[in-house]
């Protein structure tokens, strides 16, 4: 699965729109999930086997339930909208991609 988002890349500042996780580690001590995303400038980009224009390595205060694949969790956990608390602002790279859509 992929995400569907523009976004600007903060090395360069080219406009990637087509993320996909492809690192998951969970940590059961801490309850957090570490997602690695790569960033493409589209999808046929990555089709073609060109190389992320970014990589960056997003949190989650989270593990998945038993059971639950752990790409598919990190997915929705990265498009999920910020709750209502300040934890996008003590976070901010967690909700990069908030609002975005998930694609196949």
């Amino acid at each position: 699965m992929a995400i569907q988002k523009d976004y600007e890349t903060p090395a360069t500042g080219a406009i990637a729109s087509y993320h996909v996780a492809t690192m998951v580690t969970l940590d059961a001590i801490s309850k957090a999930t570490s997602v690695t995303v790569q960033s493409f400038l589209s999808a046929d980009a990555r089709a073609a086997g060109k190389s992320p224009m970014y990589q960056q390595q997003i949190m989650i205060a989270a593990l998945p339930a038993a059971g639950v694949d752990a790409f598919a969790f990190a997915d929705a956990q990265l498009v999920a909208a910020p709750s209502s608390d300040d934890a996008a602002s003590r976070n901010p790279t967690r909700y990069t991609f908030a609002g975005a859509t998930i694609v196949a």
